[in-house]
């Protein structure tokens, strides 16, 4: 019962903190590292009408004659602005053909953007799947069939191998998870949905670059439901900017080459800010109310409540994630209570930290660091950012 008041006591601190984390995540796209997500654009009053450029082809879903004969119509008009838009742009006629020749504006897309588990899902449910007995063995597995060219990797990238295995777990179960959705009819319905219409018009012109530049054929791009491509499931403008030719045969192949995998991702680590002489965090024991008091006197709930401490800042690539909260040292926290989760003394580095809460009646805790916000860039989810840690903990060598 204790336990149970102090994790609500927590709760109620980091209340207004956790609102905005939610609201934040309702846009992120699963799979989606890095970007700042954009507000919803305005819906136009009308679309152009259908001209004689690219037809959609429906994707199925129930729907009346009309309605979707409307919706398909508005569709087709929206792509013809944007193909004339491409042109514009140096992009081939030819490519853009090949392109659209087949687009579909996917419905379940739309659904699938509106109902993402890093959204629906307990931290419960969410960690239980994504850090799975299968999935730790498979980990342990695949880090040691790798080990050189991961170690190597590392090394060139200053990324713990178990970093770069991990995320490479999480994303496709290391590779094994199909990926058959078109890349173009993904960006392409999500680009003409108002909701996140500018991020997602950036990732079509994105993905006709891929194409028109000829990184990758029309048969390779496909991806998930949100258009991330390969095995590390990087969105197109992320694929233009840190894929990585790893074996020097001229093709930055996410898709197949382990190696463009393993360095693509170390790369993309590495531009945000990943430190190797860091882990992610830990998780930790929540005291009891008032079982601990600071140096100063105050009671730990006192000091818990009052303002990040003076010459306590994260990196500058954690600033971004304001719900996480006041960032102290790691001996601010073990006085007011927290201790390692078997019980001992936390670490005795003087090293910022915040704390993420889980579920209100599960009682755990983490306290991450630096790393935890570069993971966060791939994912901008506390759950996705656990989910990588902990299987990085449980695949250690």
């Amino acid at each position: 019962m204790h336990m149970y008041l102090f994790k609500k006591f927590f709760q109620s601190l980091f209340f207004k903190e956790k609102i905005r984390i939610f609201s934040a995540v309702l846009w992120c796209v699963a799979g989606f590292p890095a970007m700042a997500q954009d507000q919803p654009d305005t819906a136009p009053a009308s679309q152009p009408a259908a001209s004689s450029g690219t037809a959609p082809v429906s994707d199925g879903q129930p729907e009346s004659s009309d309605a979707a004969s409307d919706e398909d119509a508005a569709f087709a008009g929206w792509l013809d602005a944007f193909r004339s838009e491409a042109l514009g742009r140096g992009i081939r006629s030819e490519t853009l053909d090949t392109a659209f020749a087949d687009i579909k504006l996917l419905k379940r897309v739309i659904t699938r953007d509106r109902n993402q588990p890093e959204v629906v899902q307990t931290y419960a449910a969410y960690l239980e799947k994504r850090v799975s007995p299968w999935r730790r063995e498979k980990g342990a597995a695949m880090m040691q069939d790798h080990m050189d060219d991961l170690a190597a990797i590392g090394r060139d990238y200053n990324v713990q191998p178990r970093f770069i295995a991990a995320i490479w777990g999480v994303e496709t179960n290391y590779g094994t998870i199909p990926l058959t959705i078109s890349v173009f009819d993904a960006v392409a319905t999500l680009a003409y949905d108002p909701r996140r219409a500018k991020r997602f018009r950036r990732e079509l012109f994105a993905a006709v670059e891929i194409l028109d530049k000829g990184y990758a054929g029309i048969d390779l791009m496909k991806g998930s439901w949100a258009g991330a491509m390969g095995q590390p499931q990087f969105m197109p403008e992320n694929y233009l900017k840190f894929a990585v030719d790893r074996d020097g045969d001229g093709m930055r192949d996410i898709w197949s080459n382990r190696l463009d995998v393993f360095a693509s991702i170390a790369n993309y680590l590495r531009h945000y800010g990943w430190r190797n002489d860091l882990t992610w965090g830990r998780p930790v024991m929540l005291p009891a109310p008032g079982a601990a008091d600071t140096a100063d006197g105050r009671s730990g709930e006192e000091a818990l409540s009052a303002p990040q401490a003076d010459g306590v800042r994260p990196a500058g690539h954690c600033r971004a994630y304001k719900s996480l909260g006041a960032w102290r040292p790691l001996g601010d926290w073990q006085a007011m209570g927290l201790r390692r989760i078997d019980g001992s003394d936390l670490p005795m580095r003087d090293i910022p930290a915040a704390l993420v809460l889980g579920d209100a009646d599960d009682g755990r805790g983490w306290l991450v660091y630096d790393n935890f916000c570069s993971i966060m860039r791939y994912n901008p989810s506390f759950k996705y950012a656990l989910s990588v840690g902990l299987l990085s903990d449980a695949i250690r060598p």
